[in-house]
C-alpha cells in the first residue's frame, strides 16, 4: 500500500510518515527541501519536492497512491496576515482534495484541530456533534474551519474523506510550533521560578504524540467517511498539569500568578513595540487567550469507532520528560 502524506517534516507528520514505512506503507513524503534534515529517514519513505500551494507537484507525488495523510498546516497564531493561513490551509486542502478525487485515492485522511469547535463550556466536554456558538478568535481556527467544509463537500463529490480533530499534543518530536507542552516541560524542569497569567483553572485536553500517530492508522482501517473524530486524550487544567509535571521531574520551581488582564495588557503594548522595531514578539494576545480558553475534549466517538486507546497520562509524560532530558 502507498500513501501520500503533507507536513512529513512537522511535529505529527514526521513520526507518522516513519509509523507508517514501519508498517511496511510506501510512503510519498510531499516536502518544500529535499536537503531538509527533518525529512523521515527509512528506505520505505520517497520524498517529493513540492508544496500543497502547486496542484502539479501534489498530483505528481500522489500517483499510484492508495491513501492520503494531509496534515500540513499554517499554524503560526503571531502571523497578523490571513493570506499565509488561507494559501496553506484553505487554497492547499482543495489542492490536495481536487488531486485525490482526480487519481481515485480510495481514502483521504485529513488532520484538524479541536479548537474549530470553539470553547467547550462549564463542565461539558466537546464532542463532535457540538455546535461552534462562538465567533473566531484567529486565522488559523476560521481557516480550518473553512478547510473541513471543503473536506465534507468533496465527500459529496465521491471522495472517502476522514477529519481527525487534535486536541493538545504532547510528546517526544521535532521542536516546532505546534508543541508549547514540550517547551512548558522544559521550562519547569530548568527554571527556578515561572511566570504565569492567573487563569489557571482553564481546562484543556491533552493527547500524546503516539496516539496521534495510531489514531491516523485506525482511521485508514476504520475511519467512516463524512465523519469527524476527536483525538485526545485526558482533560487538566492548568493547576493540574503544573503539579504532575512538578512532581514527575521532582522541580522545586515556585510558579509565580500574574493578573491575565495585566499579562494581556503588556503583551498588547510589547507587541505593538516589537512591531514598529521590526522584530517577532515571542507571544501576542491572541497566541495568549488561545492557550487560555476551555477546551476539554471527549475520544469516546473515536474509542467506539476507531478502536481508540489512550496512553495514561502519567506513562506519556515521563516518556515526554524522559525525552527532553536527553
Amino acid at each position: 500500500m502507498k500513501v501520500f502524506v503533507t507536513g512529513a517534516t512537522g511535529y505529527v507528520g514526521h513520526p507518522l510518515a516513519l509509523k507508517l514505512a514501519e508498517e511496511n506503507y510506501q510512503v510519498h513524503a510531499l516536502v518544500r527541501n529535499l536537503n531538509s534534515t527533518s525529512i523521515p529517514n527509512h528506505k520505505n519513505v520517497i520524498s517529493f519536492e513540492g508544496d500543497i500551494s502547486d496542484y502539479d507537484s501534489i498530483l505528481k507525488a500522489m500517483e499510484d497512491c492508495d491513501y492520503v495523510i494531509h496534515t500540513a498546516a499554517y499554524t503560526n497564531l503571531k502571523c497578523k496576515s490571513i493570506a499565509n493561513f488561507y494559501n496553506c490551509n484553505v487554497i492547499g486542502t482543495e489542492n490536495v482534495l481536487k488531486a485525490a478525487l482526480t487519481l481515485n485515492i480510495k481514502k483521504v485522511i485529513y488532520t484538524s484541530t479541536l479548537s474549530v469547535f470553539g470553547p467547550s463550556y462549564k463542565d461539558v466536554p466537546i464532542t463532535e456533534e457540538q455546535p461552534r456558538l462562538s465567533s473566531y478568535v484567529n486565522d488559523y481556527e476560521l481557516t480550518k474551519t473553512m478547510s473541513e467544509e471543503i473536506v465534507l463537500n468533496y465527500t459529496k463529490k465521491g471522495l472517502s474523506c476522514v477529519i481527525l480533530n487534535l486536541t493538545r499534543v504532547y510528546g517526544p518530536g521535532l521542536n516546532t510550533f505546534s508543541n508549547g507542552v514540550n517547551r512548558l516541560v522544559t521550562m519547569i524542569t530548568k527554571k527556578d521560578v515561572l511566570i504565569v497569567p492567573s487563569k489557571l483553572d482553564v481546562v484543556s485536553n491533552y493527547v500524546y504524540i503516539d496516539d496521534v500517530i495510531n489514531a491516523h492508522l485506525l482511521a485508514i482501517e476504520n475511519g467512516e467517511s463524512g465523519e469527524k473524530y476527536i483525538v485526545g486524550g485526558h482533560n487538566m487544567n492548568y493547576n493540574e498539569l503544573f503539579f504532575k509535571i512538578k512532581v514527575l521531574t521532582k522541580s522545586k520551581i515556585k510558579i509565580l500568578k500574574v493578573n491575565y488582564g495585566l499579562v494581556k495588557s503588556s503583551l498588547f503594548f510589547s507587541s505593538k513595540l516589537f512591531h514598529l522595531i521590526g522584530l517577532g514578539s515571542t507571544i501576542t494576545p491572541k497566541v495568549l487567550d488561545s492557550l487560555f480558553t476551555n477546551r476539554s475534549a471527549s475520544s469516546q466517538k473515536a474509542i467506539s469507532h476507531l478502536h481508540y486507546k489512550i496512553t495514561p497520562i502519567n506513562k506519556g509524560m515521563n516518556n515526554t520528560i524522559n525525552f527532553l532530558s536527553k
